[in-house]
């Protein structure tokens, strides 16, 4: 493989990353003393769990979701709306299959504040927990503490997806092509039986010669940022390593390019070479036909949190994953002259799996889809609205970090969440 292949194959998978520093630049604020190479993509060093976002992206409407509201809707009417549990929904298919089956793991966190009607700024809230710029989502965050110099560490198919700088994002992750990167000697890289260009002795030369040669380069010059650039080249040569067990454990694609990025976010964690995962799903901004469009929308954004958890209990991590599914905002209650629903800043969040305290129903919006005070120490609707809080984004994402281990890490103080209350809609 030519160097420009490499590089091709490795910016897709996110290695490109661990050679900035070999180019004379590094991503703002990573730490330049670099990285560490004990136990790189050992799976046995990280028994954290799998951290999943889910992103519908455009703006969905929580009452034909996890806030029904049959008054608000032309779709159904008050003897349509199903229950799991302690869990009530509004009657779609999706949502039938996913909580009658995950209901014990499942929150529903109603009458989130987002204060904002803007898709940038309720992107970021949603997936950050903080409205203002330069906040890393929490996918980001949690990859940056537990694992950033993972090979492919937060793998992100879309939408908002910052770091902060602690951790290079993987991309549009593209299974497709892992088998060109995990098997570069391979002449049919997909082939485990292809013939290779060089022989298993071959490959321990070159393997003694650069570690010769990596050694040597270290003790002539001992410069912070040349050392940096000879420890990323050598976490990227054990990462390939990772690589090949990543190979191992991906299933063949499916046919939906929506679950390949389930199978992609699973296989990495099982493989240890990552620990969080960004999904996307897109086209809710229903300003129009917005009954049609969103329910069609909605189902497949259910199926794919539904095939990730069944890809998990497949690969038998079911246990160690935590799911957050957001959106940018919700939906206003009335429809406008086309028949659609515009941007209203009161949405919900869902939270399921590991750290989760499930099978409830947390906040509360009225009959018009306003965001209703609450007692911050019981949660029930305050008797005095002006002494009660209301859920924002920021309150989910800090129960979120709490339920995740990252309170009080140094990230957690890089990147406060600040709050007057304590109240936790996660745990």
């Amino acid at each position: 493989m030519d160097r420009r292949r490499f590089l091709e194959l490795a910016s897709i998978t996110g290695l490109g990353f661990a050679a900035a520093p070999l180019f004379g630049h590094a991503e703002v604020g990573h730490d330049l003393r670099g990285p560490t190479t004990a136990n790189l993509g050992d799976e046995d060093d990280y028994q954290g769990p799998l951290l999943v976002m889910v992103q519908a992206h455009g703006g969905w409407d929580p009452t034909l979701l996890c806030d029904p509201k049959p008054g608000l809707n032309n779709s159904y009417g008050a003897g349509d709306v199903r229950t799991a549990g302690n869990l009530a929904f509004a009657p779609l298919s999706g949502a039938t299959a996913l909580f009658e089956a995950h209901y014990s793991r499942t929150v529903f966190i109603n009458g989130v504040d987002t204060s904002t009607n803007a898709h940038d700024a309720g992107q970021r809230f949603c997936a950050s927990g903080r409205l203002g710029e330069g906040h890393p989502c929490l996918a980001g965050l949690y990859a940056g503490q537990f694992a950033p110099q993972r090979p492919m560490s937060f793998i992100s198919f879309g939408t908002y997806d910052r770091t902060g700088g602690l951790v290079a994002p993987t991309r549009n992750g593209n299974p497709d092509m892992l088998a060109e990167l995990s098997y570069p000697d391979r002449m049919a890289a997909a082939d485990p039986n292809s013939a290779t260009y060089h022989t298993d002795t071959t490959h321990a030369l070159i393997r003694l010669a650069r570690e010769k040669r990596s050694a040597r380069a270290a003790d002539e010059n001992r410069l912070p940022r040349y050392i940096h650039a000879i420890e990323s080249l050598r976490v990227a040569r054990q990462g390939s390593a990772a690589l090949e067990r990543l190979e191992a454990v991906l299933p063949e694609p499916s046919g939906d390019p929506l679950l390949r990025q389930a199978q992609l976010v699973v296989a990495a964690y099982k493989a240890g070479v990552g620990v969080a995962g960004n999904l996307f799903h897109s086209n809710f901004d229903t300003h129009s036909d917005h009954d049609n469009q969103q329910s069609a929308r909605m189902n497949e954004l259910l199926g794919l949190v539904k095939f990730l958890w069944d890809e998990a209990e497949r690969q038998q991590v079911a246990d160690r994953l935590t799911v957050l599914i957001g959106s940018d905002f919700g939906r206003t209650p009335n429809y406008n002259g086309n028949m659609g629903k515009d941007h209203w800043s009161i949405t919900s969040m869902i939270a399921m799996g590991a750290g989760v305290n499930g099978n409830r129903m947390v906040g509360v919006t009225d009959d018009g889809h306003n965001a209703v005070a609450l007692d911050p120490l019981t949660g029930m609707p305050a008797a005095d609205a002006a002494t009660g809080i209301k859920i924002t984004p920021a309150h989910v994402h800090r129960g979120m970090r709490r339920a995740l281990g990252l309170t009080d890490t140094a990230v957690d103080h890089q990147f406060p969440i600040a709050l007057d209350d304590e109240f936790d809609p996660i745990g």
